[in-house]
């Protein structure tokens, strides 16, 4: 897990520790690694991602997870103490945000952070080039604007 990755990680499960926060969210968990990191630290996770193959590795390392988009996910309205969406962005064209992020602030409790890097494209990417330089592959986008949000009290 790359240094500034691990780094967020541990800041967002530091901050849910000191809430008092025991669950999350995992939105785009992708085959787990970030849900063992907040299973080991002592918090509750459950996982979504749209990719049958990273929900099945997922689940082989023993975490709750489940087939899920992120505009209309199967759980109920505020089901989670926090969600942790840091890839959720990624990848989707920006008029999409606005759904997505309002879909977590719809299953997180009242007040419940959500960590989010807001995408920022690529430069490398520009004249069309899309994929060639950032991290997510297609789409260009680099997560340099990581942020922490809160659910609507």
């Amino acid at each position: 897990m790359e240094s500034s990755r691990r780094d967020r990680l541990e800041s967002f499960v530091a901050l849910l520790k000191n809430e008092g926060r025991h669950g999350v969210l995992g939105l785009d968990c992708g085959p787990g690694a970030d849900g063992l990191h907040f299973v080991q630290s002592g918090i509750h996770f459950t996982g979504v991602d749209q990719s049958e193959e990273n929900i099945h590795i997922a689940r082989a390392h023993g975490l709750e997870a489940s087939v899920a988009g992120p505009v209309s996910l199967p759980f109920a309205d505020a089901a989670f103490a926090s969600v942790w969406a840091v890839d959720a962005l990624a990848g989707l064209a920006p008029e999409q945000w606005d759904d997505v992020v309002r879909e977590l602030g719809r299953v997180a409790e009242p007040g419940a952070p959500i960590a989010v890097v807001l995408p920022a494209a690529d430069p490398r990417s520009a004249g069309g080039s899309h994929g060639e330089g950032g991290p997510h592959g297609e789409g260009g986008w680099r997560g340099e604007g990581f942020t922490v949000l809160r659910s609507p009290a």
